[in-house]
């Protein structure tokens, strides 16, 4: 199964996090006529042609901790949650599921960049468009060891794909195209996360976007005819 790693140009941190736990209806700013809860429901969830992850992989994958990896609805990192009715996997802002019910990739698109959050007085504000503030490297390294983690032996593997692939036990022949799909996937993903991610970290906020975006799917698509000739 192939997932191309290309999110969003710029990543946002969506403050305001924790004050919709305390307050499940934020206020929604007016934006003018245009910007009709139709609008806003589009902004959030169309495919923009990301593809991370499969989302069945994403359901899968546990913390550190032994929680599923979309706990808090990655509200950890500042993602905020998508009200909009299409949304039946529960998704944040900015995060798609593309495909066949079934085989569905996960991507992420600008809303998750362009989303903002805030509380004054005691209320919260939802401002489409707004900057956002994630913890775009946090979560890309959670994710990375999370899926590290169900590699890491048989044992981990197995739990593993029972949630993948059903409460059933699953058929030996499955779990090993499972794995060796998972594999091919983590081998790729790892790679670009290891030698990518900066130290110390960007921290929320903040994103190479350039270098981290353009510059690696630029140079994972060249071929050696293309490479420049240091002659």
């Amino acid at each position: 199964m192939r997932a191309t790693f290309m999110p969003c140009l710029a990543v946002a941190f969506l403050t305001g996090s924790a004050a919709w736990a305390a307050d499940p209806a934020p206020f929604f700013t007016d934006q003018g006529s245009n910007w009709t809860p139709a609008a806003r429901d589009d902004f959030y969830s169309r495919d923009q042609g990301s593809r991370m992850i499969p989302l069945a992989w994403l359901q899968a994958l546990k913390q550190s901790n032994g929680q599923p990896f979309l706990a808090d609805g990655l509200a950890r990192y500042g993602y905020l949650p998508n009200p909009a009715p299409a949304n039946t996997n529960k998704l944040p802002v900015g995060f798609t599921a593309s495909g066949a019910s079934g085989v569905q990739i996960v991507g992420m698109t600008c809303s998750a960049c362009h989303t903002r959050q805030i509380t004054a007085e005691g209320k919260t504000y939802r401002i489409d468009g707004g900057p956002g503030i994630v913890d775009f490297q946090s979560f890309l390294a959670d994710l990375d060891a999370s899926a590290g983690q169900a590699v890491a032996s048989d044992v981990a593997f197995n739990g593993f794909a029972t949630a993948v692939l059903g409460p059933a036990a699953p058929a030996a022949e499955d779990i090993a195209a499972l794995r060796r799909d998972v594999d091919a996937w983590y081998l790729r993903f790892h790679t670009i996360i290891s030698r990518a991610l900066p130290t110390p970290p960007w921290g929320p906020g903040r994103l190479d976007a350039v270098g981290m975006i353009f510059d690696r799917h630029r140079a994972r698509s060249w071929t050696t005819a293309e490479l420049p000739d240091r002659g």
